[in-house]
C-alpha cells in the first residue's frame, strides 16, 4: 500500500471536469481610456478642472455648477486661488459645467465623467474685458496625474456600437494591453498571471468565484455601462488579486425615459467548419462546431420621481449553444456528439435615489440562475446517451450609500449578498463511471456528481478627505469584509470510477495489457472563509507638476475546515503602494510615472474543501478478465497496488499547514511615459516587472527524506499531514506538527524540516513586459488605436491553476506534489506570449453606415514533454504522467517545441436609421474573417506510462474558433 499525491490522483477528474488603448471614443473622451490615480470609488468618478482667463490667469473664486445631462445630479463648488476645483464621488455620465467668474464672465461646457480615474479638464472663461456671453468649446481634457494605474476604462455600449467584439467581459478585456485569453480556462491572463488571480467587481461588490477564482458572476453584455480593467499599479483600495481587476458598473436610469430592444443571432449555416484534433490512441478525431445561438435584450429606464428616483429594468432571454463532435478516424462516421444549451433568462435592474444633491442611495438586483443542459449522444450506442444538468448562478443584491457632508468629507458604504449554485447531476448518476476511448462512456458524462451552494456577504465603507498640508491631499480610508460559505458534496458517478488502459501499460508497478484503475472518492461538508482588509491611501499634489500616491493595505484571511475550526489564518498582511506622477512640461500634456506595489491573494475555498474536509479518496490497480457488455464494469483479476490519496478524516490543522506559511503575494514595479498631442493623439510606453514572491502549494512530504533529516528512524516514521500532504511555501523550511502515525514519542511534536532536506525548489514566476500604445480618438469620422506588448513570463509555477493539463484545482495543483516532478519545471510558462499586437478602429462612411475592425496577433506558447518519473529513488510516483521526463530523459518546460501564432481579424458593418421615435440599427459582425486555424493548445503529454511514448504527443488539442457571423437588430429611443 502506498500513500501518494492527492493532486496527482485527481488530475484526470479535474482535467475532465474541469487594448489596446482606445480607438473608439465619444466626442470629448475615448471609450477605451488609458488610465495611469489615487484610490477612486468602485462605482463613481471624480471631476476636476482648472479655470483660467484667455490670458492664462487663474480664475479664483469662480462658481462651478455641474448638471447631469441625463442623470439629474447637480452640485456646486468654487475654485481656489489657483482656479482649481474638484468634485468627487459623483455618478458617471455626461455633465454640463456652468462657470461664472468673480468678474461675471460665463462659460459652459459639456464633459464626461468616467469610472476609475479623475476626469480633469482645463476651462477658459473671461478675458481682459468682462465677458457676459457664454463661451463654449474651449475645454481641454488633461492627462490624469492622480495615479499610476495601468489599464483601460471601457465604455461598453460605445465599443459595442463601433467595434466587433464578443459579447463577454473576456472579449472586452482582450482589447487591453498586457492581456491574453487563456484558451484552457477561458478567463484572461493579465500581466503574466494565471487566469485564477483576477478579481471582479459589479457596482462595488466583489463577485469573483471564490472557490477557484476563475471568473466571476455572469452578466449580459448590454447590462454593463462601464468597465475599468486594471492591469497593474493599482492603489491600496484594491486587493485580493495578483493578476488584474475588473471593476464594472451597470446601466442606470435618468430624468429621461429611455428604452430599447436588441436581438443577436449566430447562424450555424454561416459558420465555417474548424480543423480536426486527432486522437491516435483511440483512433478518433474531434472538433468544435458552431451551432445556432441567439439572445435578446429588453430594457427600459426613466424617472419614478424626477430629480430624485430613477429606475433601470433589464431582461435577457437567451438560447446559447455549444457543440463538440467526435468522429471515427477510420470511417469518418460520428462517434459521439456533446452539446451544451443554456436558455435560462437573466433579469435585473437598478434603482437610484437622489435624496438631495449631496446624498444618494443605489440598489442593484439581478438573477443569473442557469442550467447548462449537456447531452452526450453516442451514434452507435444510443442506450448509453447521458445528459448532464449543470446548475450555476444565483441572486445578487447590492445596496450602496454615498454622502457628501462637507466640501472636504465624503462617505460611502456598501452591503451586498449573493448566492451561487454549484450542482452537476445527470440521468446516469446511478451508473459507475467508465473511461475508455478518450472519454467517459458510462455514468455521469462529467464523471462526478456535485451538489453545492456558495453564499457571499460583503461589507464595505470608504471615507474621502480633502485638505491642504504642504500641498493638496485627497486622503481615502476604508475597510471591507467578506463572509463566504461553500457547501460541497461530491462523489463519483455510481460511487466508483473505472479507467481502462490500452496496450501494454504500467499497472501499479507491473506492465500488463489488461489494466484497469479503480477509484473511489467522496467529500462533503460546509466550509467558511472570512476575508477582511483596511487601507489608507493619499494622493498628494506636492506641486502642480508632482503627485505622490502613497498607500498601505492590511489583509487578513481566515479559512476554516469542515469542523468549523480555522486551519489557515493569516492576519495583517501588509502591502505598500507607492506611485509617482510628474509633469515634465508643466502643461499636463505629458506624464512620467513610476510605481511599486505588493499584492496578496486570498486562499481559495477549494483549498478548504479538498485539503481540510473529510475527503476519502483511494485508487487500486488490477488486471481484469472480462467485463459486463452493458455496464462495462470489469471482472477484476490480479490485484497490484492500492494507494490512499485521502483517508476521510478531518486533519488537525497544525499537521496540515506549515506554521511559517505566507499567502501568495507578488511585488510589482512599473515605469511609464504618456504624451498627448494637440491633435488628440495619445502615445505611451510602459515597462512592467512582476515577481511572484510567495506561493502556497500542497506537497507530499512522504516523498522526501524529512524523517531522516529529523533523525526519525524508518520504523518510527509515519505519514505527514493529510495522507502525506502539507500546505507549504515551496523553497522554505517546513514547520509542522507530527500526527499519530509517528512512533518513538515523535507524535504530537512540532518539528522544523530544512528546505534543503525537502528537495523542493523555490516557487518562481517572473514577468517582464514593455508595452507601446497609441490612440487616435473618435472625432465623428474615424478612430484608430493599437498596442504592442513584448513580454517574458518565466518560472516553475503558473499560479493557482495548471494549463499544462487543465487542472483547475486552485492552490492544490500537481506542480509541487513530489520533488521529482519539479525537475525541469523551470521555463517559459503557459501564459508566456513574447509578442502581442492589438489594433482596432472604426470609420463612418456616411450618416447611416459605419464600419469597424479588431485585429490581434499573438505569438506561440512554448511546450515541453510531460511523462512519467523514470527513477526508482523515492522522489516521485511513476503512476501519473506529470513529470518533465520523456523516454527517461529530462525534457524541460518550454524547450521541446513551439505552438502556433494565433491571428484574428474581426470586422463589422452597422446601418443606423433614425425614425420619428428613436433609432434602428442593423449590424453584421464577422469573427475570424480569414478563418485562421491556429492551434490554441497542443498535447504536451508525451507518455502514456513510464517509457511508453504517446502517439498523441505534439498533436493539436484545440483550435481557435473558425469563422462565424453574428447578425444584430437593435432599436432604442
Amino acid at each position: 500500500m502506498i500513500n501518494k499525491s492527492k493532486r496527482s490522483g485527481l488530475m484526470v477528474s479535474t482535467t475532465l471536469c474541469g487594448a489596446l488603448l482606445s480607438a473608439v471614443a465619444l466626442t470629448a473622451i475615448t471609450s477605451v481610456v488609458p488610465t495611469v490615480a489615487v484610490a477612486q470609488d468602485l462605482t463613481s468618478g471624480t471631476l476636476a478642472g482648472t479655470v483660467k482667463s484667455e490670458e492664462g490667469k487663474p480664475a479664483a473664486g469662480a462658481t462651478i455648477v455641474i448638471t447631469g445631462e441625463s442623470n439629474g445630479y447637480n452640485s456646486t463648488t468654487k475654485t481656489d486661488s489657483d482656479g482649481a476645483f474638484q468634485l468627487s464621488q459623483i455618478p458617471l455620465g455626461r455633465y454640463t459645467v456652468s462657470i461664472t467668474t468673480a468678474s461675471g464672465a460665463k462659460a459652459e461646457e459639456s464633459v464626461i465623467v468616467t469610472l476609475g480615474s479623475k476626469s480633469s479638464y482645463d476651462f477658459v472663461a473671461g478675458g481682459a474685458a468682462v465677458e457676459t456671453v457664454v463661451v463654449r468649446g474651449k475645454a481641454r481634457r488633461n492627462l490624469d496625474f492622480d495615479r499610476t494605474t495601468t489599464g483601460s476604462v471601457l465604455d461598453v455600449q460605445t465599443i459595442a456600437n463601433r467595434v466587433p467584439v464578443g459579447r463577454s467581459i473576456e472579449a472586452l478585456a482582450n482589447l487591453v494591453p498586457g492581456i491574453s485569453i487563456n484558451a484552457v480556462f477561458g478567463p484572461p491572463s493579465i500581466a503574466g498571471a494565471s487566469p485564477a488571480e483576477n478579481i471582479y467587481y459589479v457596482n462595488g461588490m466583489n463577485v469573483t468565484n471564490f472557490r477557484n477564482f476563475l471568473g466571476g458572476t455572469t452578466i449580459p453584455f448590454d447590462f454593463y455601462d462601464q468597465i475599468e480593467v486594471k492591469t497593474g499599479g493599482y492603489s491600496a483600495e484594491y486587493g485580493r488579486s495578483t493578476g488584474g481587476a475588473f471593476i464594472a458598473t451597470t446601466r442606470s436610469g435618468s430624468n429621461t425615459f429611455k428604452g430599447g430592444a436588441s436581438y443577436y443571432y449566430i447562424p450555424e449555416s454561416l459558420a465555417s467548419k474548424g480543423d480536426y484534433a486527432p486522437d491516435k490512441i483511440n483512433n478518433q478525431r474531434s472538433r468544435t462546431e458552431i451551432p445556432d445561438s441567439s439572445e435578446a435584450n429588453f430594457w427600459l429606464s426613466g424617472p419614478i420621481l424626477k430629480d430624485h428616483i430613477y429606475f433601470f429594468a433589464f431582461y435577457n432571454p437567451r438560447d446559447l449553444n455549444k457543440k463538440n463532435v467526435t468522429y471515427d478516424a477510420k470511417t469518418g462516421q460520428v462517434y459521439s456528439t456533446r452539446t451544451e444549451a443554456r436558455d435560462d433568462p437573466f433579469w435585473g435592474g437598478k434603482l437610484d435615489f437622489q435624496l438631495n444633491p449631496q446624498q444618494r442611495l443605489e440598489y442593484t438586483y439581478f438573477t443569473d440562475n442557469q442550467s447548462a443542459i449537456k447531452p452526450t449522444l453516442f451514434a452507435n450506442e444510443p442506450t448509453n446517451n447521458g445528459t448532464v444538468d449543470a446548475a450555476t448562478g444565483g441572486v445578487t443584491r447590492i445596496v450602496k450609500y454615498t454622502g457628501k457632508f462637507t466640501d472636504w468629507f465624503t462617505l460611502s458604504a456598501m452591503y451586498g449578498n449573493s448566492t451561487y449554485n454549484q450542482t452537476t447531476l445527470s440521468d446516469k448518476d446511478l451508473q459507475p463511471a467508465v473511461y475508455e476511448n478518450g472519454g467517459i462512456v458510462r455514468g455521469n458524462p462529467d464523471l462526478q456528481i456535485n451538489t453545492g451552494r456558495d453564499v457571499r456577504k460583503n461589507y464595505r465603507i470608504d471615507a474621502d478627505f480633502y485638505f491642504n498640508l504642504v500641498g493638496k491631499h485627497h486622503l481615502k480610508i476604508g475597510a471591507d469584509r467578506e463572509d463566504l460559505s461553500a457547501v460541497s458534496n461530491t462523489i463519483y458517478s455510481g460511487g466508483v470510477y473505472y479507467r481502462y488502459y490500452t496496450g501494454a501499460q504500467n499497472c501499479g508497478g507491473t506492465v500488463v495489457t489488461n489494466c484497469v484503475r479503480v477509484r473511489k472518492y467522496s467529500n462533503s461538508g460546509s466550509f467558511e472563509v472570512q476575508n477582511q482588509a483596511f487601507y489608507i491611501q493619499d494622493s498628494w499634489d506636492v506641486t502642480d507638476r508632482l503627485n505622490l500616491s502613497l498607500g498601505v493595505r492590511s489583509d487578513s484571511f481566515d479559512n476554516m475546515n469542515a469542523a468549523g475550526a480555522s486551519f489557515l489564518k493569516k492576519d495583517n498582511m501588509i502591502s505598500t503602494r507607492v506611485g509617482i506622477a510628474y509633469d515634465p512640461t508643466g502643461d499636463k500634456s505629458s506624464k512620467l510615472t513610476a510605481f511599486y506595489g505588493r499584492y496578496y491573494l486570498p486562499i481559495a475555498a477549494n483549498t478548504n474543501i479538498r485539503l481540510a474536509g473529510g475527503e476519502d479518496f483511494t485508487q487500486e490497480f488490477y488486471s481484469y478478465t472480462s467485463r459486463d457488455p452493458n455496464t462495462l464494469v470489469p471482472v477484476l483479476g490480479t490485484f497490484y497496488r492500492k494507494e490512499i490519496l485521502s483517508d476521510g478524516k478531518i486533519p488537525d490543522a497544525s499537521t496540515l499547514v506549515s506554521g511559517n506559511i505566507d499567502p501568495q503575494y507578488q511585488d510589482e514595479y512599473i515605469v511609464g511615459y504618456e504624451k498627448r498631442i494637440d491633435s488628440g493623439w495619445r502615445l505611451g510606453a510602459t515597462f512592467t516587472y512582476r515577481k511572484l514572491s510567495a506561493v502556497m502549494e500542497d506537497a507530499d512530504i512522504d516523498y522526501t527524506p524529512a524523517c531522516a533529516a529529523l533523525g526519525i528512524s524508518a520504523a518510527n516514521c509515519g505519514s505527514f499531514g493529510g495522507s502525506g500532504y502539507v500546505l507549504i511555501n515551496p523553497g522554505k523550511d517546513l514547520v509542522v506538527k507530527l500526527g499519530d502515525s509517528f512512533g518513538g514519542g515523535w507524535a504530537g511534536k512540532t518539528v522544523t524540516v530544512p528546505a534543503s532536506a525537502l528537495g523542493f525548489p523555490e516557487a518562481i514566476r517572473n514577468y517582464q513586459a514593455l508595452t507601446f500604445n497609441f490612440d487616435r480618438p473618435w472625432d465623428g469620422q474615424w478612430s484608430l488605436g493599437g498596442s504592442l506588448t513584448l513580454s517574458r513570463t518565466y518560472g516553475n509555477i503558473e499560479g493557482g491553476v495548471k494549463s499544462d493539463n487543465g487542472q483547475d484545482d486552485t492552490g492544490l495543483t500537481q506542480d509541487f506534489d513530489e520533488p521529482g516532478w519539479t525537475d525541469g519545471s523551470k521555463g517559459l510558462l503557459p501564459n508566456h506570449h513574447g509578442y502581442n499586437l492589438k489594433l482596432y478602429g472604426s470609420y463612418k462612411f456616411n450618416d447611416n453606415l459605419q464600419g469597424g475592425f479588431n485585429a490581434n496577433i499573438l505569438s506561440p506558447r512554448k511546450y515541453g514533454c510531460i511523462g512519467g518519473y523514470p527513477f526508482d529513488d523515492g522522489r516521485a510516483s511513476d503512476s501519473t504522467m506529470t513529470a518533465w521526463y520523456c523516454g527517461g530523459k529530462l525534457t524541460p518546460r518550454g524547450e521541446s517545441f513551439s505552438g502556433d501564432w494565433i491571428n484574428t481579424l474581426d470586422v463589422n458593418l452597422t446601418w443606423s436609421q433614425p425614425i420619428p421615435i428613436g433609432t434602428i440599427k442593423i449590424t453584421a459582425d464577422a469573427f475570424n474573417l480569414l478563418n485562421a486555424q491556429g492551434v490554441d493548445q497542443y498535447v504536451e503529454t508525451g507518455e502514456t506510462s513510464v517509457g511508453v511514448a504517446s502517439p498523441n504527443y505534439r498533436l493539436p488539442g484545440t483550435y481557435q474558433d473558425p469563422r462565424y457571423v453574428r447578425i444584430g437588430l437593435k432599436y432604442e429611443f
